[in-house]
């Protein structure tokens, strides 16, 4: 039988001191892991020319080339490689958004324990794997990154400091804006209010210590660029192969949670275009005579259409309508780009 090559890491920061501790520190995976670290930009392309990595663990501020343009560099050579931004206190907003990009798996903030750095390598060789092989994990495994990408809500795991272990695109998109949620000079989550702030870390620390066990918890954010609060819901999660104790905030906002399209709602409750559209327009808070006037129609056809919506969706009131119809799942790249009903 042969064995599969192990996997290849690369290590890439300008400051040799802080190779030499990464190389020490990663010496327990040294058994299953390839590792090579370097200090020259110029090494690590030729490196990857000559045989491609599977994942690469980047400084994001480094003098010749930055960490974002290396990565982009690597993938060009092979878009098959991974990359972790390893970032600090200052590029923590560009490292968030930094996520957006196909081939960044995860940031972390430096000084990164060895476990939490080694966890984060460990994930993204899995997720190459299931890239390669083109399909998802089994019902009951963990999500794959590419399906929480494309959820409207934001998923940001943390652990007990709070510093950010994870975030999917529409997290790292919250904390890059900063506005309710950001990142601090020390690395750790928090919110523009220091009430706010005390609270979530209070959320966060419950969490993490009744572990499984624990109740979710809400939390509203107060933001500065909006009258329209956060909502934050604070949950505990199991713990990952690293040992290591974690909470997963779950944010969203309100303009950011998008309707289902016309023809979703259409399919969901065998209605036609014309009912579909009206049920749509009720659902985006209209009246039932604005919604008429949006769809062009007469308010008599409109009530006549909602009668037959309501025989069909098996509701007597247009707030169970509304509700029915905000229930249904909505992914963020489904329909982007149409509206429900057309603009007045």
């Amino acid at each position: 039988m042969v064995n599969a090559p192990r996997p290849r890491i690369l290590f890439v920061d300008d400051e040799r001191n802080v190779l030499d501790a990464l190389n020490r520190a990663l010496r327990p995976w040294q058994s299953g892991w390839d590792m090579l670290f370097v200090d020259q930009v110029e090494e690590a392309v030729n490196e990857q020319r000559k045989q491609s990595f599977d994942v690469a663990v980047v400084d994001i501020s480094m003098p010749v080339m930055s960490g974002l343009e290396l990565i982009r560099t690597l993938a060009a050579i092979d878009d098959g490689i991974l990359s972790i931004i390893l970032t600090g206190a200052t590029d923590i907003a560009t490292a968030a958004a930094a996520i957006n990009e196909s081939n960044v798996f995860r940031f972390y903030t430096k000084p990164s324990a060895a476990d939490q750095l080694a966890a984060g390598i460990d994930q993204a060789l899995k997720e190459k794997r299931a890239r390669a092989e083109q399909q998802y994990s089994s019902a009951g495994a963990a999500f794959s990154l590419a399906t929480l990408d494309r959820l409207p809500t934001g998923v940001i795991v943390v652990d007990g400091d709070p510093k950010v272990v994870f975030t999917n695109k529409q997290g790292a998109e919250f904390l890059a804006a900063r506005d309710g949620l950001v990142i601090g000079p020390s690395g750790l989550v928090r919110t523009n209010q220091i009430k706010e702030s005390a609270e979530l870390s209070r959320l966060i620390k419950l969490a993490i210590e009744n572990g499984e066990a624990g109740l979710p918890h809400a939390l509203s954010v107060t933001r500065e660029e909006s009258d329209r609060a956060l909502s934050v819901v604070v949950a505990p999660l199991p713990n990952g192969n690293a040992g290591a104790r974690v909470a997963v905030l779950l944010v969203s906002a309100p303009e950011m949670q998008p309707l289902p399209s016309v023809e979703t709602v259409a399919r969901l409750f065998d209605l036609t275009d014309a009912e579909a559209r009206l049920a749509v327009a009720l659902s985006e808070g209209h009246r039932i005579e604005d919604a008429a006037e949006i769809l062009g129609i007469t308010v008599s056809s409109a009530r006549t259409y909602l009668k037959r919506v309501f025989s069909k969706t098996e509701v007597t009131r247009q707030a169970e309508l509304v509700r029915l119809i905000l229930a249904a799942p909505v992914l963020l790249d489904l329909g982007r780009g149409k509206k429900a009903v057309p603009k007045r």
